[in-house]
């Protein structure tokens, strides 16, 4: 019988770490992949929601948002106005103070009817507020009234309020609704009609960070969950008012903003992954490029913070940080493990091995991630 020789022992050796670098290699896989699945999820059902929300503000045949009314309200003795926009510029939009300036031209056309509210003096600008903001300047720009018709054109700057939704930021869109109620009369009393064919958007709008995607003019009824202490009403009756809006969504200019935010991310990734390649006692450099990697990562999560505002929501952008430090942490504990290897258990050839086989599968891992997030955030079907 023979002895057992060299080469049987090293066979013997090279199975073995094969079965715990596979076993590394799984592990890295279930990682970055369980969790990069299941944000990308995430983000899928918020756009869908957001999808959802948007349909029912813009499509007068769906029912608005909180909209309930047990009966439908006869409309047949309202006065009729036809109402249209004409956005002549987007002043400002703030994602991370939640608010947008802009100035709309808005005109009214109307007929003569003495018998219906409001009576022969009638005017639908007198209490004409915007819904969410404030008309912050308003000035007539021309009047006809001829024959019992009228038409009054107004430009009116606003200031509005509104929740920006930053699941996508910053492959984000937008929709900016400028909506308008006449606080004196409801529904039944006063119904509008949106001027579709005339409303528009002027050339001259634009954005330093985004585009006009599509707009449209169009009215819904808007309900209270209260009578708001109207004398002679119940506590809980609803009040339906007529609100035409202007909606126009506005979406991100390309990806310039995503590489400039995420530039030194990903360069002190592949840094900390260079580190590969350096012998493990070597520590002062093996560890000291993720450490430095780290520290940048982390000041590039503060910036992007400073963009956008305070909420419990992973943003695209939240989840790319969060993607890039624990790739980080991933090739500091993978460094902590080759120098174990190599040093304590003498292992020096399976810790380079383990090296060269951490930096490939992190890599790809790493752009695989990325990659998935990125398909679930301009994926809008």
């Amino acid at each position: 019988m023979k002895p057992f020789g060299q080469p049987f022992t090293q066979r013997i050796r090279f199975k073995s770490e094969l079965v715990w670098l596979t076993a590394w290699v799984a592990l890295l896989m279930i990682l970055f992949l369980l969790p990069t699945l299941l944000l990308a999820r995430a983000q899928q059902k918020s756009l869908h929601l957001d999808r959802q929300a948007w349909e029912a503000m813009l499509n007068p045949a769906l029912p608005d948002p909180g909209y309930e009314s047990p009966d439908d309200l006869p409309t047949d003795r309202a006065r009729r106005v036809t109402i249209g926009f004409y956005l002549e510029s987007i002043d400002e939009i703030s994602l991370h103070d939640s608010h947008w300036k802009g100035v709309l031209d808005i005109w009214c056309r109307w007929k003569d009817d003495p018998d219906a509210p409001g009576g022969p003096d009638f005017d639908p600008f007198e209490h004409l507020i915007v819904v969410n903001g404030t008309i912050a300047d308003r000035r007539t720009l021309r009047e006809i009234h001829s024959d019992g018709e009228h038409y009054v054109l107004n430009r009116c700057s606003l200031e509005c309020t509104k929740a920006f939704q930053v699941v996508n930021f910053p492959l984000d869109q937008h929709l900016i609704l400028a909506s308008f109620e006449n606080s004196d009369h409801a529904r039944q009393e006063l119904l509008f009609a949106a001027d579709q064919e005339s409303s528009a958007v002027s050339r001259r709008v634009a954005m330093s960070a985004y585009r006009i995607g599509s707009f449209q003019a169009l009215e819904n009824p808007h309900s209270y969950q209260t009578s708001r202490g109207l004398p002679g009403a119940s506590p809980t009756e609803q009040e339906i008012f007529s609100q035409p809006r202007f909606a126009i969504i506005i979406e991100r200019d390309g990806w310039g903003l995503f590489f400039k935010m995420f530039q030194a991310l990903f360069v002190a990734v592949a840094v900390a992954l260079l580190a590969c390649f350096i012998k493990p006692t070597h520590v002062d450099p093996r560890f000291g490029l993720g450490v430095g990697a780290l520290f940048v990562a982390v000041a590039n999560t503060y910036l992007v913070g400073s963009y956008v505002p305070e909420t419990s929501a992973f943003s695209l952008a939240d989840v790319v940080n969060m993607l890039g430090i624990g790739t980080i942490l991933v090739s500091l504990t993978q460094s902590t493990i080759s120098l174990w290897l190599y040093d304590s258990l003498d292992k020096r050839t399976f810790s380079r091995r383990l090296d060269w086989v951490s930096f490939w599968a992190i890599l790809w891992l790493f752009v695989a991630s990325i990659a998935l997030i990125l398909a679930a955030a301009v994926n809008r079907s």
